[in-house]
């Protein structure tokens, strides 16, 4: 009989991360290891696998295709091993919950999580509410929210808990007008941002005012898609947290003169008293988020 070669769960769940952010560097802080850390795991898993996993390009880490292959397959396994933990865990938990999110986070972030935690408790119904901010704070306040995921700059609310945190980073097309970039004399600099109310545009428009930098409003996104897609276009610089940067854009650095941007950080709270269900989706996403991030 061939010999039987078992992969350590912990080696896929670093395997998947890195090829979803694209790099070492980034896997390691999401994580919580050191750089070092993940590189010998990966090698190890190289090893046992007889094979190269990764290809280093312009845009990033990418998988080759053995490590296409391998991608499939540890998704697999890891939603597996999460389904298998949470019904064991509690098998009988059922009931409702209630959660209210941002779009950008809910598509980026949080769907595939919720996903995860339903394969796990398979009795628990979900109702997931997207929209901007002040409506969810409303549905907060009017106690029709278990949970609610904000994305804040600066303080956290009172009974908050962080879930994760990113650098906001400026971004232009690759191959962007030189108008759309900055630098250039005697021309403002062409701004593509979320529509306000916004903090983060607030933020940025503060900082560009303060370094005594011009800009023209060139581009107002109702949406992060939108956003995303009128930066990838060339209509000019945005502000996107770094994760969310997509293959076609290029980052600006200080070099090309723009002011330094606040982290973003994305919270839970928990309505008083919600109830069982709410408390397990609650240790499940701190949980989850803590170990990603």
């Amino acid at each position: 009989m061939p010999h039987r070669r078992n992969i350590d769960i912990d080696l896929l769940r670093s395997f998947v991360t890195i090829i979803e952010v694209k790099s070492f560097t980034r896997a390691a802080e999401r994580l919580l290891r050191t750089q070092s850390a993940i590189s010998l795991q990966m090698k190890r898993l190289e090893d046992q696998l007889e094979c190269r996993l990764f290809e280093r390009g312009g845009r990033g880490v990418e998988p080759t295709e053995a490590g296409t292959l391998l991608l499939g397959y540890a998704r697999r396994i890891l939603a597996a091993n999460d389904e298998l933990v949470g019904r064991m865990a509690e098998p009988l938990v059922e009931g409702e919950v209630r959660i209210g999110a941002p779009e950008a986070f809910a598509a980026e972030h949080l769907a595939p999580v919720l996903a995860r935690f339903a394969r796990a408790f398979p009795r628990v119904t979900m109702q997931v509410r997207t929209g901007p901010a002040e409506r969810l704070a409303d549905d907060r306040a009017a106690g029709a929210l278990d949970l609610t995921i904000e994305t804040i700059l600066g303080d956290r609310p009172d009974g908050a808990e962080e879930l994760m945190r990113e650098a906001l980073v400026w971004c232009v097309a690759e191959g962007a007008e030189p108008e759309a970039r900055p630098g250039m004399a005697g021309q403002p600099l062409r701004l593509v941002m979320t529509a306000a109310p916004c903090p983060i545009r607030s933020a940025a428009e503060r900082a560009l005012v303060d370094a005594g930098i011009p800009f023209n409003l060139m581009f107002e996104a109702s949406s992060r898609g939108a956003l995303t897609s009128a930066i990838g276009a060339g209509l000019g610089v945005g502000i996107l947290p770094r994760g969310s940067i997509t293959s076609g854009m290029h980052r600006l650095n200080d070099a090309e003169g723009l002011p330094a941007l606040p982290d973003v950080t994305t919270v839970l709270l928990a309505r008083p008293g919600a109830g069982l269900v709410a408390e397990r989706l609650r240790g499940f996403l701190l949980s989850v988020f803590d170990h990603r991030h």
